[in-house]
């Protein structure tokens, strides 16, 4: 037994002591309200070990890897660190991405060589963000259908309990669980307890947005899905009290808009449903998350959209109007007149340029409507800077790369968007 589990048996006013000394001499990240966030990068929770050097990864390569997304300047780090099982941390509740994956990519044997370490990318994320003084939380794809119908057996909740498969009539057999079963529900509880309690997360995030199936039966379980949120909401107070922090975060990734029917005609440059629908066809309450104050921010999103792809802000605004909630639409980086296989290169200057001022627009779409700040996702393609090239993704071309790290650290000023929009200049 190492030593991060010979700890998960010490009482928790213990393990949350060493925590506390471990953290000693990082920086304690200044919280804005709510409102004040700026952007928020929500972080592949593989990306890095993508462009790692796999089995023979350190943790200095690691925190390398890191430290060049915080170079976009985002306002809060939401890193994706769970589906919600398997996980990319060390963990005694859920099972460990490296476990039963055997992908012919470098993330396994990353995760095996930072485990062999001593550590985690979780643990590596947080400690490169204290260093930064930038908030993190463990955003977790909920309902994940990453790998299809063969994510069941990715983790030893699942492998355990095939009867509790979510059922969606009509649909073909899913790659997830239902969180209308207790059995279900309570595992995800103790997942989200246990990641709160031994890592020194800013709190937590829910993404039910990465995928598109979230409980059976949404129109009669939203009840259960906003149990969840709301014991979360207990749980991460109750939390922050033992560990002497004024608070902890709970921010949610959901629907482009908040109720009726949705058309794909509805959401130019997005998908029609099942991959975007309202948040009540979703069984997600967002009226009594917000009524209660159970959340600090939500980021209305499209799946996946082609530009322009963005949700329906000026809704998710009204209905925050008077409560300490920030309002973050996610942009996604693709424009409907490039694919991956046809890159940007930085010498491309018409295309860098169109890419540079479309990218603009959107993000000051989002603030004439109200926008309290931009959430991105999955920005800065999967090689980064200094580390190795991804092979899923050869043609990924640095124009793309360089112009989203040259528009992220705008994005939390709109006068700073509107005048990049204008200015001549290109890449430095």
């Amino acid at each position: 037994m190492n030593d991060f589990f010979a700890i998960s048996a010490l009482p928790i006013w213990m393990v949350l002591s060493m925590v506390a000394v471990a953290q000693l001499g990082c920086a304690a990240p200044k919280f804005p309200d709510n409102r004040g966030f700026g952007s928020i990068l929500n972080n592949d929770a593989t990306n890095i070990m993508y462009a790692s050097t796999g089995a023979d990864t350190t943790p200095e390569e690691f925190r390398r890897g890191i430290g060049f997304l915080l170079d976009a300047r985002p306002g809060l780090l939401a890193q994706s660190t769970g589906q919600p099982d398997p996980v990319f941390y060390r963990s005694q509740v859920a099972t460990p991405f490296s476990k039963y994956v055997e992908e012919t990519n470098r993330v396994v044997p990353a995760m095996r060589a930072l485990a062999a370490a001593g550590t985690d990318p979780l643990q590596l994320a947080v400690e490169v963000c204290r260093e930064r003084g930038i908030p993190v939380v463990a955003s977790y794809r909920m309902n994940s259908e990453d790998f299809g119908p063969r994510a069941l057996t990715h983790f030893d909740f699942a492998r355990d309990n095939p009867q509790f498969v979510i059922q969606i009539p009509g649909v073909p057999p899913r790659g997830c669980l239902d969180p209308a079963h207790p059995e279900v529900y309570a595992h995800r509880m103790a997942i989200f307890r246990e990641v709160i309690e031994k890592y020194d997360v800013d709190g937590l995030e829910f993404d039910f947005k990465r995928w598109i199936f979230m409980i059976s039966e949404p129109q009669k379980n939203h009840v259960i899905l906003t149990r969840m949120v709301r014991e979360t909401r207990q749980m991460l107070d109750e939390v922050a009290k033992h560990k002497g922090k004024k608070r902890m975060i709970l921010g949610v990734r959901v629907e482009p808009v908040i109720s009726g029917d949705l058309r794909k005609e509805d959401i130019p440059g997005g998908h029609g449903p099942p991959w975007n629908r309202s948040c009540e066809a979703s069984g997600l309450d967002i009226r009594t998350w917000v009524e209660e104050g159970l959340v600090d921010y939500i980021c209305p999103s499209h799946f996946w959209p082609e530009w322009p792809g963005l949700p329906h802000t000026a809704e998710f605004v009204e209905l925050a109007k008077g409560k300490d909630i920030g309002i973050y639409p996610t942009i996604f980086p693709k424009p409907a007149w490039t694919k991956d296989d046809s890159p940007i290169e930085p010498g491309d200057e018409a295309k860098v340029r169109r890419y540079k001022n479309e990218l603009c627009d959107l993000a000051l779409r989002c603030y004439a409507e109200g926008a309290d700040g931009i959430s991105t996702f999955n920005w800065l393609p999967h090689h980064q800077r200094g580390m190795q090239p991804d092979p899923n993704r050869p043609n990924w071309g640095d124009g793309h790369k360089g112009m989203q790290m040259k528009i992220h650290p705008l994005l939390a000023d709109r006068a700073a968007l509107e005048a990049y929009r204008v200015s001549p200049v290109l890449l430095d």
